[in-house]
């Protein structure tokens, strides 16, 4: 059992939706996009991009990548690193712009600015997953029904 974003599964594997977030664009705060309300994906994809390093194997890679492709762009990747902490850190220093969910809207620092982007799909999904073919423990089954529980009551 874990938690995994968006990613092809194989059919041995379960699945349930426990979190659906907006993609948020970070920008250098000096940057001309960082004084915009919001930011296109055709504006983000003409910028030097910090992205994650394809060998990592983070679902995250392929939402963002695929987002970017179903609208015609291929970002012009500048930096690749494993860690989203990493991504943050080098926009932030001014080395170019990215996309990263919500959720690391938490880091919030003077040098680089959250941007909501204009297009409606820009959203990530973490799902919990489990094997089909494996009874699921005492703790297990209980991790699944707390984690359900806080969705139900976060939704």
């Amino acid at each position: 059992m874990g938690l995994l974003r968006n990613t092809q599964l194989p059919d041995t594997l379960a699945w349930e939706r426990v979190l659906r977030e907006p993609l948020l664009a970070m920008v250098p705060a000096n940057h001309p996009l960082a004084r915009q309300p919001s930011v296109s994906l055709t504006a983000l994809a003409r910028e030097p991009f910090v992205f994650f390093d394809p060998h990592v194997g983070t679902g995250l890679y392929d939402d963002i990548l695929g987002l970017l492709r179903r609208y015609g762009h291929t970002p012009k990747i500048a930096q690749e690193v494993g860690e989203a902490m990493t991504i943050i850190g080098l926009v932030a220093a001014g080395l170019g712009v990215s996309i990263l969910p919500a959720f690391f809207q938490r880091v919030q620092l003077s040098e680089m600015s959250w941007l909501p982007i204009d297009e409606q799909d820009a959203v990530s999904e973490m799902w919990l997953v489990w094997s089909k073919h494996h009874e699921q423990g005492a703790l297990a089954k209980r991790f699944r029904e707390a984690l359900l529980s806080w969705k139900s009551e976060h939704n």
